[in-house]
C-alpha cells in the first residue's frame, strides 16, 4: 500500500466517497432529512 499526500484533484472523489458513506452506512440510523442536512447533494464547491 502506498500512502501519499492529498492533492487538490482528489477533492471530487473524496466528496463522493463521504456522501455515499453517510447516505449508505448511516441511512439505518438517520432520516433522509437528517442525512441531507449532514451531507447535502448540492453544496458550495467554493466553500
Amino acid at each position: 500500500m502506498y500512502i501519499r499526500s492529498y492533492k487538490e484533484e482528489d477533492a471530487p472523489i473524496l466528496r463522493d466517497l463521504f456522501w455515499n458513506t453517510v447516505h449508505t452506512v448511516n441511512a439505518v440510523d438517520y432520516t433522509r432529512i437528517q442525512l441531507d442536512a449532514w451531507v447535502p447533494v448540492e453544496y458550495d464547491r467554493n466553500a
